[in-house]
């Protein structure tokens, strides 16, 4: 079985506390790739994906630098796990719009054949379909992925 983390970064491995830390710190609080991770959360990000050997998808906002980029970043920081693409980019005023991207990713990926995979969203913010829901795991913005939150994703993503 296929498995999937939908990762937002903001509020999820870029945290409020690390950047924060960093300024009090006298710390720069990014590169030319942007804020720098929160080394707590990217290693619960990477128990994750030991634990369930997840690919990752990028729903952040950071994805609109294109997936190039996005590769490079993931080379660059040491990050965990297999980089398998973004989420395409749904237009218009939409409710549920991050939802909806993660819907349109999984239908264009998956040959509709939802027994085939699991995925988990991770994520500080609630754009997301009410069927999708019970595949979220809702991080606290100031410390991001914390390691109970890696379990409750670790236990969507092996139930």
């Amino acid at each position: 079985m296929t498995r999937y983390i939908f990762l937002d970064f903001d509020g999820v491995i870029s945290t409020d506390r690390n950047n924060l830390g960093r300024k009090d710190l006298g710390l720069p609080v990014r590169d030319e790739l942007g804020p720098f991770f929160d080394a707590n959360a990217v290693d619960n990000l990477n128990r994750l994906v030991d634990a369930t050997d997840a690919d990752i998808i990028i729903t952040s906002s950071w994805k609109y630098l294109g997936f190039d980029a996005m590769r490079e970043l993931w080379k660059r920081r040491s990050m965990p796990g297999f980089l398998r693409g973004i989420t395409p980019d749904v237009t218009g005023g939409y409710m549920f719009k991050r939802g909806m991207e993660i819907a349109r990713w999984l239908h264009d990926n998956t040959c509709d054949e939802p027994q085939s995979y699991r995925y988990v969203i991770v994520d500080d913010g609630d754009d997301f379909l009410p069927e999708q829901i019970p595949f979220a795991v809702f991080t606290n913005p100031r410390i991001g992925l914390s390691a109970e939150d890696a379990d409750r994703a670790i236990a969507i993503l092996t139930e």
